[in-house]
């Protein structure tokens, strides 16, 4: 818009910005006619979530309740995906499933997975008793 005040053309203005002489045009017809918000960016459209709004605390729960069921080993992207079709009837992409657990908070990097037999006992018994390199 400072250019405008100079006394700039919108060719002059467009070739300085390097972008189309139809897009000076468009933001000046937007600014005319919205003020300074008619240049701020819209929400996108873009596709429909799978999952509702609504139904996200309640994947949210299921998830971490399947993450309690699981002893010693850890949930995959695969076994959530599955958890999506059954409970909740949405069938997604493995990418769908990684995005919708970042939205929601569930990213985290777990430890080494372990053995539902494993025995810490055992384990502190052959520390103490194995011979130091």
């Amino acid at each position: 818009m400072a250019h405008l005040q100079e006394g700039r053309d919108y060719h002059e203005i467009a070739t300085a910005l390097r972008v189309p002489k139809i897009t000076v045009q468009g933001w000046v017809q937007r600014f005319k006619a919205e003020g300074l918000d008619g240049l701020r960016e819209s929400p996108r459209s873009g596709a429909k979530r799978k999952l509702a709004a609504a139904r996200e605390a309640e994947f949210k729960a299921a998830v971490m309740g399947l993450q309690d069921q699981r002893p010693g080993g850890r949930i995959t992207g695969h076994d959530i995906r599955a958890l999506l079709e059954e409970q909740f009837q949405v069938d997604c992409c493995l990418n769908s499933v990684y995005n919708l657990l970042a939205r929601l908070g569930l990213v985290w990097i777990t430890a080494r997975s372990k053995h539902p037999k494993q025995s810490q006992g055992s384990q502190d018994t052959f520390k103490k008793t194995s011979v130091p390199r």
